[in-house]
């Protein structure tokens, strides 16, 4: 999973998760580093905790069933080991102990483009992506490791897959994204970048190797596939195309009823927001005929209303 810019949240967990990569320790890799990747996140147990407070307390679909100081504890265990020894499985009794219910119709998945997938799904509110279920959310956009050849933690750097596989953050993303999706069920939402040089759809990363192959076909409704294009960005891939098309093979191989949308209307208005008067956000004709054909979309309201709204509110904003 690769972190991409698109930030719209003006959520103070978001905005908080953005200042960490600026702390010290994070950036660039240090003179003398040993590893690539950014140290430990300072304040990592305080971060945790926090996180795991707000979570029960405040969003959890089962408030007061978990034990934020049982669940550090688990997590814990790989501080204790070498910085390229850690596996999924060290994470076990973690997930076991945060684990809950995934509602039905609300997974995201997604690839290159992770602050957007957090502003679109805002908090659980619309959508329950990895990093918004409780396992998730505890160590997004954290770095965390033990020193190589000593019991502290090491701030600054940490191994990532340059460095060696088994690294403690990628084992983490690993065993969250296969309980994630053996969790999901209904319709399966896919938030793929098509502006990404690299092409949409990694078929080698956390959605093709530790996702797809972990979703449980009976559970599972159809998988719905929306290719984003960034604003002013290029056209890298689109439905049907390249990376995309042999997603949906594969998908088509396994059995999954799928389908592929370019630039979905909801994502895109919200995209679009900060760039109002861009030729990319101009209303065509089949972004209005799909908004009125689609029974989903066509509950939210009146996109007339929607727009002025927005105009109202840019306007009121500059004055």
């Amino acid at each position: 999973m690769a972190v991409q810019a698109c930030a719209l949240s003006l959520r103070l967990g978001l905005w908080m998760s953005l200042l960490l990569p600026v702390l010290p320790g994070a950036g660039a890799r240090a003179a003398g580093a040993r590893w690539s990747g950014e140290g430990t996140t300072p304040h990592l147990q305080s971060i945790f905790l926090g996180r795991c407070a707000e979570y029960t307390t405040l969003l959890s679909l089962e408030p007061g069933n978990k034990n934020c100081t049982a669940i550090w504890e688990a997590f814990k265990v790989v501080l204790d080991k070498d910085p390229c020894s850690v596996l999924p499985s060290d994470y076990d009794l973690f997930i076991n102990l945060s684990r809950h219910a995934i509602p039905r119709d609300k997974s995201l998945f997604w690839e290159n483009n992770h602050l957007l997938v957090m502003s679109y799904a805002e908090n659980t509110r619309r959508l329950m992506p990895l990093c918004d279920v409780l396992y998730g959310k505890v160590g997004d956009f954290l770095s965390w490791c033990r020193q190589e050849n000593a019991s502290g933690l090491d701030y600054q750097s940490c191994p990532t897959a340059e460095d060696c596989e088994n690294n403690a953050v990628d084992a983490y993303w690993k065993s969250a994204s296969m309980q994630y999706s053996r969790d999901s069920s209904g319709v399966i939402n896919v938030m793929l970048n098509g502006s990404e040089p690299k092409g949409a759809y990694p078929t080698k990363g956390f959605f093709a190797d530790f996702e797809i192959p972990y979703l449980q076909k009976d559970k599972i409704t159809r998988i719905e596939i929306w290719v984003m294009h960034e604003v002013g960005g290029p056209h890298v891939e689109s439905c049907g195309e390249g990376s995309v098309k042999i997603l949906e093979d594969r998908l088509e191989a396994l059995g999954f009823q799928h389908s592929c949308i370019n630039d979905y209307p909801p994502v895109k208005f919200l995209m679009c927001v900060d760039h109002s008067t861009h030729p990319d956000c101009a209303m065509n004709s089949a972004s209005a005929s799909m908004w009125r054909e689609s029974p989903a979309l066509h509950a939210i309201g009146d996109i007339s209303l929607i727009i002025s709204l927005l105009v109202a509110l840019a306007s009121s904003s500059q004055a």
